[in-house]
């Protein structure tokens, strides 16, 4: 009996890791998509996207060329 609860646990554990994997995973690919979709849309309406790498502002036309804004990102 105490055999089966212990493999019992360790079952919900497993089961409660595999779908907090699989929810970061999918938040990892909408990220992704929105990403996508902003350049998309970009493009479309010829403005540019603005995003955040490496603790600096970057702003990018649909030309590619990438240009920094105002330095460093304060948190």
């Amino acid at each position: 009996m105490v055999d089966e609860n212990k493999q019992k646990n360790k079952r919900e554990q497993w089961k409660k890791q595999f779908l907090n994997n699989l929810k970061k995973e999918a938040v990892k690919n909408i990220i992704a998509g929105m990403g996508d979709l902003a350049r998309l849309d970009a493009k479309v309406n010829n403005t540019y996207t603005v995003y955040i790498k490496d603790g600096r502002m970057i702003k990018q036309p649909t030309n590619g060329k990438r240009v920094v804004i105002n330095g460093k990102v304060q948190n």
